[in-house]
Formats: structure tokens, sequence, C-alpha cells
């Protein structure tokens, strides 16, 4: 039996989302211990990185909900969001196209916000190394580097895919749509 990408990657992203945040979770009720206001566990930092646009999205619902459903939500969010980029790395194999809608202003429109959603994280990224946090112990590089790499590649990628469908639509060299469902 093969199993396919679109319901393996959504599930093995949920599960590290899961084991990210209880790790994180038992880091923040040992850090409260000594400190006051430990600051974002460094599970958590990676556990962001790895669903960096969905973490943008976060934001609409974090402060509005106790914090069981925020974690419910941010797990299905991230299902979700995993199971998009499975469809849209089979419909690149496929047909070299993103996949998204098919009607072309509709297209242009998320095209367009995720090209800005690339910015953003591009700009986060470059904001970080410039003029944010710096670590300044020994460990912590061991997550600056990987979260300020994933959120780069994030960025190259949003932009790259979704600018060059945005191009494509505008000058009409593919028509848009849907692959089909197996």
């Amino acid at each position: 039996m093969r199993v396919r990408l679109k319901y393996a990657l959504p599930l093995v992203q949920m599960t590290i989302a899961v084991a990210l945040l209880v790790w994180s979770q038992f880091w923040f009720n040992a850090a409260m211990r000594t400190q006051d206001m430990p600051g974002p566990a460094p599970a958590s930092e990676v556990l962001m990185a790895i669903n960096a646009p969905v973490a943008l999205t976060a934001g609409l619902w974090f402060r509005y909900l106790p914090a069981s459903w925020d974690g419910v939500i941010l797990i299905a969010a991230i299902g979700l969001f995993w199971y998009w980029v499975a469809l849209n790395i089979r419909s690149w194999q496929w047909r070299r196209e993103v996949f998204i809608f098919s009607w072309a202003p509709l297209r242009l429109v998320a095209d367009f916000i995720l090209i800005g959603v690339g910015g953003l994280l591009g700009f986060s990224c470059a904001h970080e190394i410039l003029h944010g946090y710096l670590p300044f112990t020994r460990l912590g590089w061991l997550r600056f580097v990987p979260c300020m790499g994933l959120l780069l590649a994030w960025s190259l990628v949003l932009i790259f895919f979704f600018g060059r469908d945005s191009i494509h639509c505008i000058l009409r060299k593919r028509p848009g749509g849907s692959i089909a469902q197996d």
C-alpha cells in the first residue's frame, strides 16, 4: 500500500507540531520556577518557523480563545496548510503550476497576498538578523540559525512560486485550474 503525500505530509507535520507544543509547555513550566517572564520557548520558536505562514494567521485567534482551543486550532491549521502544500507539490510535479484558484482575478489576488506574506517573512528575517535578536550565548545560535533559515526559505518559496504564477496569469501563458482528483 502506497502512502499518499497529501495525507502523510499533514499527519507528520501535525505530529511534529504536537510534540513541539508539549515540549514548549514543559520548558515554560520549568522556566516559570526560576524566571518571572521567561520569553518564548525554543520549541515554540522552531514550530512557528517551520509553519511560518500559519504563524502569521495565528494572531487572528491567539488572544481570543482559551489556551487549549488555541493549540487545537493551531494543529488543525497546520494540518490544512500542509495538505495544501502537498497539493501544490503534486500540482507542480504534474503541470508546473501552483494549486490555487482558477478564476484569474481571484487567482491574482491570492498570488499577491501570498507574495506579500513572503515579503513580510523576508523582511522579518532581515530585521531579526540586522537589528533584532542576536544570540549572545553559544546555545542561542542553535535555534537562531535554523529559525532564520526557515523564515528565509518560506520567503523565497512564496515569492518565487506565486510571483511566477501571477506573471503567468497576467500573460495568460497557462490556463489556471485545479488538478484532477485521484
